[in-house]
């Protein structure tokens, strides 16, 4: 079972917000989520409420993110805190999922 971070929407007529969730990749996108990271705004272009360090431990137990969701958290600047040193994001198929950077072998003389 693939676990991916993406919008789920919610609010009103012609005034969207959006949900940071984490779900199952089989659901639809307002269908049962596994946990709420945070609420997004598109309208004034803010976020309303985040949790990173759910955000964090998710990201470590290799959750798929969405490209929506990491576009967001890098202009807002908090998936570089997030990441630690010796840790990226690789792309996988049209999603994110976090990996460790491989140690290039020196030669010795």
């Amino acid at each position: 079972m693939a676990v991916r971070m993406r919008f789920a929407k919610f609010g009103r007529k012609h005034h969207p917000i959006y949900r940071i969730v984490v779900m199952d990749a089989r659901s639809p996108r307002e269908g049962n989520y596994i946990d709420i990271l945070g609420t997004y705004d598109p309208k004034n272009k803010k976020l309303l409420d985040i949790k990173p360090e759910r955000i964090k431990e998710w990201l470590y137990k290799g959750v798929e993110v969405a490209s929506r969701v990491k576009a967001l958290l890098q202009s807002e600047g908090i998936l570089k805190e997030l990441i630690e040193e010796g840790w990226e994001l690789k792309r996988s198929g049209d999603y994110w999922v976090t990996k460790k950077k491989r140690q290039k072998a020196t030669k010795e003389v």
